[in-house]
């Protein structure tokens, strides 16, 4: 069985120390890639982020790295090929799209002598002159928002197993500082520090600094606040002034991913996720996560939190059952089909036979009037009733 040794845990450490201190896209691809190309001994790294659903994926960004001599250069030819067609031909991003593994190696999803027959290595990677591929998704709640792909020459060694555990422990950090990065461009993108009620977006974000005191908050995030807070009613003129009691769930979680990082075996970790319910029958989802904003990796971490109001969801949830009269079970095979989850792959998440989800699907395509995934994910997710799914069920 293969294990990472003492350098790979310092590796993935520094990336995503890397990628948690980088406030955009740009910044994260250029902070990112020197190094993610040095530790991994790539000749070609790249990045691509994308939009669409199973089976109708585009590109929305692509860029490309080559690596000479230890020098980095960005590739501005390929990269425009990657977005207009080449790229969905990849047959790690076929099984990504299937699939809810991190880390993917060529060999293992098709076979060496198909690879060398196809279109995709020889119209694309084979003019390129490279051929092993080790490919990391960038996922949040089991959707695929991007991968990273790292490419070697045929005259270096493929990817060991090793390499590839690490690439699996390094992707899913990279989903999570993706995400965090879209949000604290929300951030940056505000021309004031504090956000008024009409202009939040139904989902509290907070950002602490080392003491755990609030460096910015919209006014989703300081209501739900007010409402976790055992010192409520708070003085409404500090609350003015933009002070408001910070919930202790929220310190206990992020004193905890302090706690956890200090661990030898744990150098790196997600963020931390808990559902708080209140007296008066409401329900907040809380996701606390470790970003640094100092130059060095000894820095002194600090936190960005989402807060979420789970009551509007869960009127979806009924809005939804009412409608079709789905039981719970649809209901949640429904979310992991619109996921992209495989039949076995949701059996595995909700502990039943495969033959029980196939059962499952047809009586929810029936109830919907669906035929396809595609067209489920189409009715639920987009067109008929958008938004729907847009949360992650228990």
């Amino acid at each position: 069985m293969a294990r990472m040794t003492g350098k790979d845990y310092r590796d993935i450490l520094h990336l995503v120390y890397l990628a948690n201190r980088c406030e955009d896209v740009e910044s994260f691809i250029n902070t990112l890639f020197p190094s993610i190309t040095q530790a991994f001994n790539t000749e070609c790294a790249t990045f691509q982020l994308i939009k669409g659903y199973p089976g109708h994926i585009t590109i929305a960004e692509s860029r490309s790295f080559r690596s000479d001599n230890h020098n980095l250069y960005e590739d501005k030819y390929y990269p425009i090929l990657y977005k207009d067609s080449f790229y969905q031909h990849s047959p790690l991003l076929k099984e990504a799209t299937s699939s809810s593994k991190t880390a993917l190696k060529m060999g293992d999803s098709i076979s060496f002598r198909d690879w060398e027959r196809s279109d995709f290595y020889n119209n694309f990677m084979l003019p390129q002159h490279l051929y092993w591929e080790l490919f990391l998704t960038l996922r949040w709640k089991n959707n695929l928002e991007g991968m990273i792909t790292l490419w070697r020459s045929k005259k270096q060694p493929d990817y060991e197993d090793k390499e590839v555990l690490k690439a699996a422990r390094l992707a899913s950090h990279l989903g999570v500082a993706i995400h965090n990065i879209c949000l604290i461009s929300q951030i940056n993108t505000q021309e004031s520090h504090f956000l008024s009620a009409d202009e939040a977006d139904g989902k509290g974000l907070l950002c602490l600094d080392h003491r755990f005191s609030p460096s910015f908050f919209n006014a989703k995030a300081r209501d739900i606040c007010l409402q976790l807070s055992s010192r409520m009613p708070y003085n409404i003129s500090n609350v003015e002034k933009g002070e408001f009691p910070i919930p202790s769930y929220v310190i206990k979680d992020c004193s905890d991913l302090l706690d956890l990082l200090k661990a030898k075996e744990q150098p790196i970790l997600p963020p931390k996720e808990r559902i708080v319910s209140t007296e008066s029958g409401q329900s907040f989802r809380i996701e606390s996560s470790l970003i640094w904003k100092g130059d060095r990796i000894s820095s002194t971490p600090n936190f960005i939190v989402t807060l979420s109001d789970l009551t509007d969801e869960k009127k979806l949830e009924t809005t939804l059952q009412a409608r079709f009269q789905l039981s719970r079970r649809e209901l949640d095979v429904t979310h992991y089909l619109t996921r992209g989850l495989s039949d076995d792959e949701i059996g595995e998440k909700l502990y039943i036979s495969r033959q029980t989800v196939h059962t499952h699907t047809k009586n929810i395509y029936r109830k919907l009037g669906a035929k396809s995934r595609i067209e489920l994910y189409r009715m639920v997710t987009q067109e008929s009733y958008p938004g729907i799914f847009n949360h992650q069920l228990g």
